[in-house]
């Protein structure tokens, strides 16, 4: 199949093993594979966090694929992986997800990182009837048929690890994010879980994602002299907050569900500038456990340039795997009947992080969440295992997706307890 070279259209297209290149493919081909359409952000300001994800697919495929693939229509399929890089750019994702759908005829379409690269993608996949994964952390609530979504959920980072915040430093912080919908949906999500366990933001703002001189924010942070800081900064720009925050002598803690567990900070710049920086991921490479030293073993002997495992290969690979599963327990790769084999509890019981469920009700995982802190010299140490966390948002409103799918995305106010807790003024 031809690639069209129009201006502005770079692709990156990695296939495995023995299947065809997507440029050799052809529709009569297409019916004796099985096809696993990505798009991520291999190059631009997203690159860092997004390119780890790309290994956890790639190493799932070739796993798979070296057990001799998938058994659907009474034979084994080897899965063709078709691999487009989204450039960090919002824009492209929707062609792309054109391109997924209707070029390479996917099974499956996994996409983005930020939420607003998601629902240019997710749009497009779900309005033609494929089955749609995102695959990192997200601020949760999205209910449609069509989508489901392998990392964790606020109700499973932020809920608990903000109570625990408040229980170990105080009440009052303060929070910065960058300006758009997963950022200013987790800062919703940080009111929720101020007021339920009798905390107070005292400072909230946005900005822009390019923005990469932090300075008058510092001061105004010191100003405020929080018990903690709330941090959703992300990109390449942003994270420039914390060697001038370290330059500035701002040494509050922070807690941050995107810093370290996605762009691996503490890796990429010198101590003590990540130090006393508490996160939640429900994986990266410091999680204790076999099956985490396992997959971060295998990731490094595939890609030896791997700085760190970070959450988002390790649900990458997850979300593969589970595709795997459900395919062989429907038998085939028809869309509904993938998607009730989905629903009825698809676990993947030696995932890195742990065991991991997919919620068929919820269309979002049970896995286990842990907190860490860093240190002084960038070593991570585990403060709590969270638990095997449930996420219970959807059901809490009433929300069965086995029933009846909304095709919405619900937000904390979508909860009447928690009104009064979005309400409050800084």
């Amino acid at each position: 199949m031809k690639i069209s070279t129009r201006r502005g259209l770079s692709l990156s297209v990695l296939t495995l093993g023995l299947l065809a290149s997507a440029a050799g493919a052809t529709p009569a081909m297409a019916k004796d594979k099985i096809v696993v359409c990505t798009i991520d952000d291999l190059s631009g300001d997203f690159s860092i966090m997004s390119t780890p994800k790309t290994y956890g697919y790639r190493l799932a495929v070739k796993e798979i694929n070296d057990a001799g693939g998938v058994e659907v229509d009474g034979k084994k399929k080897l899965i063709d992986l078709v691999q487009f890089d989204g450039q960090s750019d919002v824009k492209r994702y929707q062609e792309l997800a054109q391109r997924c759908v209707f070029d390479k005829e996917a099974d499956v379409v996994m996409a983005g990182y930020t939420g607003a690269e998601r629902e240019a993608a997710r749009r497009e996949v779900v309005r033609n009837k494929t089955i749609y994964w995102h695959n990192n952390q997200g601020e949760g609530g999205i209910a449609d048929h069509y989508s489901f979504f392998s990392g964790p959920t606020p109700e499973q980072q932020v809920l608990p690890a903000i109570k625990q915040m408040i229980e170990k430093f105080g009440p009052r912080m303060t929070f910065i994010g960058a300006d758009y919908n997963f950022c200013r949906a987790i800062g919703q999500w940080v009111r929720v879980a101020a007021g339920l366990a009798g905390g107070k933001i005292e400072m909230e703002e946005y900005f822009p994602f390019g923005v990469s001189q932090w300075q008058a924010t510092i001061d105004k942070i010191k100003g405020v002299n929080p018990d903690f800081q709330v941090h959703c900064l992300v990109g390449a720009e942003q994270v420039q907050f914390y060697p001038q925050a370290q330059a500035a002598g701002l040494k509050t803690p922070v807690w941050s569900n995107v810093t370290i567990t996605d762009g691996y900070e503490h890796k990429r710049f010198a101590p003590p500038s990540l130090a006393n920086i508490f996160v939640p991921p429900g994986y990266i490479e410091d999680v204790p456990g076999e099956a985490s030293k396992t997959f971060a073993s295998k990731i490094r002997a595939m890609f030896p340039e791997t700085v760190y495992v970070n959450e988002h290969a390790a649900f990458g690979y997850v979300a593969v795997k589970a595709m795997a599963e459900a395919w062989k327990k429907a038998g085939t790769t028809d869309t509904e009947k993938t998607i009730a084999a989905l629903e009825s509890d698809i676990s993947i019981p030696d995932a890195p992080g742990g065991p991991w469920s997919m919620r068929g009700s919820q269309h979002h995982a049970a896995m286990h969440t842990y907190l860490f802190k860093v240190n002084d010299d960038h070593t991570l140490s585990l403060v709590s295992d969270l638990g095997m966390t449930e996420p219970t948002f959807l059901t809490d409103i009433g929300v069965d997706m086995r029933k009846k799918a909304p095709n919405r995305q619900f937000l904390p106010a979508d909860n009447p307890a928690w009104k009064q807790y979005l309400s409050q003024s800084n």
